[in-house]
């Protein structure tokens, strides 16, 4: 708490002199401490902006802060630096190392920060180009083994166990084995757990597993969503929790194994347009709900005519729900 009120506490007592300073009419100083606050503020900023992790905006939140405190050293190295007093001027210049330490720090901690990204990337990048090899040599093989895919990418696999790459080319391949898809959505990686699961072979036991025994449950909550194996009650449990993973509604909406209840619900409440979209596409999509998004549509048909939903569900009506035509 007493953090918190600093944060907000102390830029505004460093406002509230510079504003005293200006009616003492002492413009030189108020500069050079807008000048020290500036260096700390701008280099703290370009340094958390280097960051991609999701919460280095929370690093704005201290920038006030710091700005003022070498504010109030800027003001000090101003208004000491050729006082009589040896104290004083020593406080100034100290004041003034300090600032140029405090940004040479925010400077040095961004370029580490760009070092750490570019290394990052071309890891990443080499990554990637060994994925895209083992992809393009695997499905060369499977197409030489036309009888054995199955027997072939299983042996593979197998084979390439500590093979990260080789592992993520390899599963979004039909030919795998259940038992095997099994094994793998049971990897400590959960890169490589994803993939099982994404898996079309994947079974519902496999999927059931997965949501009800991993430690984070929501990094698979999509692929569950969007999986024809997933089992019903899942998908319904799933759909009714708070949500901690946003943007589910357009997979729930195009998978034909979820129940008929919630597809009607998200024709009802749903008004996103990629989300309509993937409902009229979903073969379970029927009659009900081919209707409830018509009276949906066409309430908007006059604002939006450029909606393409409404032409398809103009195709669906006289095929979901014959005999009204």
């Amino acid at each position: 708490m007493i953090f918190l009120l600093g944060l907000v506490a102390l830029p505004l007592a460093y406002f509230a002199v510079l504003v005293m300073m200006l009616f003492k009419r002492e413009p030189r100083a108020v500069a050079t401490s807008l000048l020290f606050f500036a260096g700390a503020a701008v280099s703290g900023s370009w340094a958390i902006m280097q960051s991609r992790s999701s919460t280095a905006g929370i690093g704005f939140l201290g920038i006030p802060l710091i700005g003022a405190m070498a504010g109030f050293l800027g003001l000090a190295f101003d208004l000491f630096r050729d006082d009589a007093r040896l104290e004083r001027r020593a406080f100034a210049w100290v004041g003034l190392t300090a600032t140029l330490v405090l940004v040479g720090f925010n400077i040095r901690q961004g370029l580490d920060t760009k070092d750490k990204n570019r290394d990052r990337d071309e890891m990443q990048a080499a990554h990637s180009a060994e994925i895209a090899r083992d992809r393009d040599q695997i499905a060369a093989a499977l197409k030489e083994n036309p009888q054995h895919q199955r027997l072939w990418l299983d042996s593979a696999i197998r084979a390439h166990r500590d093979d990260r790459a080789f592992l993520l080319a390899a599963l979004p391949n039909d030919s795998i084995s259940p038992g095997l898809l099994d094994t793998l959505a049971n990897s400590a990686d959960m890169g490589i757990a994803l993939e099982a699961v994404r898996n079309p072979n994947t079974t519902a036991q496999t999927l059931d597993r997965v949501y009800r025994t991993k430690t984070y449950p929501d990094y698979f909550f999509q692929a569950l969503a969007a999986h024809r194996h997933t089992p019903p009650g899942i998908l319904t449990e799933m759909y009714k929790r708070p949500r901690t993973i946003g943007g589910l509604a357009i997979w729930f909406a195009g998978n034909p194994a979820t129940p008929h209840e919630i597809l009607d619900d998200i024709a009802r409440t749903n008004n996103d347009r990629s989300v309509i979209s993937s409902l009229l596409e979903n073969p379970a999509t029927d009659c009900r709900i081919i209707t409830r998004l018509a009276v949906n549509l066409m309430k908007g048909q006059n604002r939006d005519a450029e909606d393409s939903n409404v032409a398809r569900l103009n195709e669906l009506l006289p095929l979901k729900c014959p005999n009204t035509t």
